[in-house]
């Protein structure tokens, strides 16, 4: 039989009675060899930092408590001059190292009986060797009353500076600053160190052999444990605190608890539901386990749970910080806590759902012959992507399992455990509803409101319509869902079609700016959609002015961005009106569009307008057009509502300190720079801070602007102060009617203008 006595460091440098032990005992040294890794517990990393805290939480828990501990196996091999060279537990030898000479130190205990700490050793490098023989010398004494015991033990004259440099050494100090932030208020531990109250099992490598029931209890007892193992040990330690105890009659009648009910859980019904999904695609072998899968989905349930009893959702990583704060003995919703995740995961075990199918019988990722199923970016089976993404932050604070799947995935949750009150035909429906509500409300999805938002799906869900009265999702597409659901009671046949106006991509649930009532014309708006886009925004703006005020700038449909046609789409009703007007006069132009009906718009308006509005200008422009955000800004639009021909184009979407330029001063620089490419012309690329607010004609030096009723042509001069002025060489009068639109192209007059100044 192996030994598999517990022993504390101490008892490896006491003598023993036991003839088989007194082969190798009393140790003489301890010496980590330079094979192992450097000591790796104290390193300064998020993931270790938390694994040293809950080590030190378990250490002091056994000092300070009737509570011991006992920290698995250390074994290897004692060579003739009984030195361990430990080949597994260096870690916790290292540590239990550094605890003991901080609590000796601490408690002034007397040297005799420390002298087993300078036979601790580290073979890895001379420096790491001389910090450990310079610490315990008996000479030095550290000065506990500092914050951080690493700055006393740094400036004392023995260590020198590089030494921090070696990583066995800087991971020991900040081993040492936890420990004495964690220690530096008790007293009376060494007693409790004698008393055994750390203690492992050890084994020499002489017992080792080759034999199964070594390799059997190597690997059950003495591998390290698992982030995932740990979790589960602590979340079935919190249920066991707060379970009810079972009745005499209950255990005679084979009765599980509430924490062995879980336990097998986990071990058996939920692992094979997690195990075909336990690949997240790196292709490790430690992929090939479901122990992520697990916890990301656990966090997902979570979360829920958060909202559910309207705390703050906590945005550590930390399983171990949420297990202790929902089901720790602390918090009186405990056990329904624990309820709530077992039906989390229970949910998709019920009547042998197959997970694939359930997605994708309501969810595609492309328009199908089937409208009815809702449109989403992939994956379509959301399980899976939560089980290997949830909790994983991107790019700052962006959540890679986004908020809105969060509720969506919540909603199928919810839809396994109420199948018996939402048939599927009504589930199929709802979903949709909710797919439409959250596509509409990318400024409601946030953490804060993720409350409302489980509520606002449940109340869909439980009744297939719209919760007022309180904030949710966004309120037009509330206001709109409802009114679908209003219409499809007198229009059930037309479900297909609304559904597939719904699907579009220009859209996604928000049908407003075409209306119900106009829903006949969705082949209409397809067929104008795969037209070329810059054709489409012509097309309209020949109708009229369809733009849409954002905040303080103006916005059109852009030939290469669909974020401009979707932001203007979905838009309140009541500032849709004249948009859907003149969308719904375009479509009742032709029963089928293509890139030549709308050339053919397009050139009719040209040749019949004699008036040269905004309009006009930016229909015939391409340069007016830069085909990016689509967004315009009117120097003086409150006033002027948009008379002016102050016209900044916007290359960026929300600032307008970024590249912008005026349209017309633009329309003229590509102008000439066509017909003349060899001159000497320059227009800057910022027209709202000052360059680019004129056309720099080099080639005479001169520049030449615009007004809203005139064109000036200018040269500078410098006075005899030194003083740049303007000095006006042309000026022309803009044609205009009677309401200040111009009756003639100003971009042809001006460049009129410059071919003149060329010819001189």
């Amino acid at each position: 039989m192996i030994n598999s006595r517990k022993y504390t460091l101490i008892d490896l440098f006491k003598a023993t009675d036991n003839e088989e032990e007194s082969q190798y005992l009393p140790l003489n040294n301890i010496e980590v060899p330079i094979i192992q890794r450097d000591y790796a517990q104290g390193r300064n990393q998020p993931e270790v930092n938390r694994i040293r805290a809950r080590f030190l939480d378990a250490l002091y828990t056994a000092l300070t408590t009737p509570k011991p501990i006992t920290l698995d196996f250390v074994y290897g091999e004692i060579n003739d001059k009984k030195t361990l060279i430990p080949l597994d537990g260096q870690q916790r030898l290292t540590t239990l190292f550094l605890l003991h000479w901080y609590i000796a130190r601490h408690e002034c205990v007397e040297e005799e009986r420390l002298g087993f700490l300078s036979k601790f050793s580290y073979a890895t490098r001379y420096s790491a060797r001389e910090f450990c023989k310079q610490l315990v010398a008996n000479t030095y004494t550290p000065n506990f009353n500092t914050d951080v015991l690493s700055h006393d033990i740094t400036d004392q004259n023995w260590m020198p500076r590089d030494w921090q440099n070696d990583p066995t050494i800087g991971a020991m100090l900040n081993m040492l600053d936890d420990i004495h932030r964690k220690f530096n208020k008790t007293d009376g531990l060494w007693q409790r160190l004698e008393e055994g109250c750390v203690s492992f099992y050890f084994l020499s490598i002489k017992q080792l052999g080759a034999t199964d029931e070594l390799y059997i209890k190597m690997n059950s007892r003495g591998k390290p444990l698992t982030e995932f193992e740990h979790f589960k040990a602590e979340w079935e330690g919190n249920i066991k605190e707060i379970e009810p105890k079972l009745t005499e009659e209950q255990k005679n009648n084979g009765e599980k608890t509430l924490s062995q009910t879980i336990g097998h859980k986990i071990d058996v019904a939920w692992t094979d539901l997690l195990w075909p999904y336990r690949n997240s695609g790196t292709g490790t072998a430690a992929d090939d386990i479901i122990d992520d899968e697990f916890v990301k989905y656990f966090r997902f349930l979570a979360d829920i749970i958060y909202c559910k009893n309207s705390i703050p959702l906590n945005s550590s990583n930390d399983i171990f910080t949420i297990t202790k704060e929902l089901f720790g003995s602390n918090n009186p919703h405990a056990i329904e806590n624990v309820k709530t995740i077992e039906r989390g995961f229970d949910c998709w075990l019920r009547l042998n759902i197959d997970i694939e199918s359930l997605f994708g019988s309501v969810l595609t990722t492309h328009t199908t012959d089937k409208p009815r199923k809702c449109i989403v970016d992939e994956p379509v089976n959301i399980f899976v992507e939560a089980c290997h993404n949830n909790g994983d932050i991107i790019s700052g604070h962006r959540r890679k399992f986004p908020l809105g799947r969060t509720v969506l995935l919540y909603a199928f949750v919810y839809y396994l455990q109420h199948k018996d009150t939402i048939e599927e035909a009504q589930f199929a429906r709802r979903i949709r509803m909710v797919s439409n509500l959250i596509k509409g409300s990318e400024y409601e999805l946030r953490e804060n409101n993720l409350a409302n938002l489980i509520r606002q799906t449940e109340y869909v869900l439980d009744n297939g319509d719209i919760e007022e009265g309180y904030l949710s999702f966004n309120a037009n597409q509330l206001i709109e869902e409802h009114e679908k659901v209003e219409w499809l009671k007198n229009n059930p046949e037309k479900e297909d079609v609304l559904c597939k106006l719904e699907n579009h991509n220009l859209l996604q649930g928000a049908v407003r700016v075409v209306g119900l009532e106009n829903i006949d014309l969705t082949d209409r708006f397809y067929s104008l959609f795969e037209c070329d886009w810059a054709l489409v925004n012509r097309a309209l703006l020949t109708i009229g002015d369809y733009s849409q005020l954002v905040s303080w700038r103006y916005q059109i449909g852009s030939a290469n961005n669909e974020s401009s046609w979707k932001s203007i789409f979905k838009t309140n009703k009541e500032d849709l009106k004249e948009t859907k007007r003149i969308l719904i006069e375009l479509l009742s132009r032709s029963n089928k569009f293509t890139d030549d009906v709308l050339n053919n718009i397009i050139d009719d308006y040209l040749k019949s307008t004699s008036e040269y509005d905004w309009r006009h200008y930016l229909i015939k422009y391409a340069s007016m057009r830069p085909e990016r955000y689509g967004m315009y800004y009117w120097e003086d639009f409150r006033e002027s509502q948009k008379a002016s021909y102050s016209i900044l184009m916007m290359w960026t979407e929300k600032s307008i300190s970024g590249r912008n330029h005026n349209i017309f001063l633009k329309a003229l620089y590509e102008k000439t720079r066509t017909d003349y490419p060899d001159l000497s012309i320059y227009l800057g690329d910022y027209a709202y801070s000052g360059n680019g607010s004129v056309l720099e004609l080099t080639f005479a030096d001169k520049y030449l602007y615009f007004t809203d009723d005139k064109l000036y042509v200018c040269h500078a001069i410098t006075n005899e102060l030194g003083e740049s002025q303007e000095t006006v060489d042309i000026v022309k009068e803009i044609p205009q009617n009677e309401h200040g639109v111009d009756t003639a192209d100003r971009v042809e007059l001006a460049f009129s203008v410059v071919e003149s100044l060329i010819n001189k």
